[in-house]
């Protein structure tokens, strides 16, 4: 495999991440989601999830497991996020590190090829 396949991503959305639907992810046998949090689900100084935001998590943990995994160090602010959002989370990944990520898979239970990292950038969130 070449380093630009490599480095391409399987789906780029729009500028929000709720245009992620079930429909997509099952398009991509996909059954778990790892989600990055900064900019990706809020703003980096903030720690309000949005109505829209509650809502497509909601939707979306009917039928598959959400971890938040985030560089972040900040135990208020992620924790509060993942609180509001009722989602597992760890902290300090260091990603690209895939440390954390697979502590998140594992307690999935899922083959990799099953789970999608979602980010706001690539060298980071892949």
């Amino acid at each position: 495999m070449t380093r630009a396949k490599i480095l391409q991503p399987d789906l780029i959305l729009g500028d929000t991440i709720l245009g992620l639907t079930l429909e997509i992810l099952s398009q991509h046998r996909i059954k778990g989601l790892i989600l990055d949090v900064d900019d990706t689900l809020v703003p980096l100084q903030e720690t309000a999830v949005s109505d829209d935001l509650q809502r497509w998590v909601d939707s979306l943990r009917l039928d598959l497991p959400i971890w938040l995994v985030s560089n972040n160090l900040s135990e208020n602010r992620i924790g509060a996020i993942a609180d509001n959002l009722q989602l597992p989370y760890l902290l300090g990944a260091v990603k690209p590190s895939r440390r954390k990520l697979r502590q998140a898979m594992a307690a999935m239970s899922l083959p990799p090829q099953q789970i999608a990292m979602v980010g706001d950038r690539l060298f980071t969130d892949f």
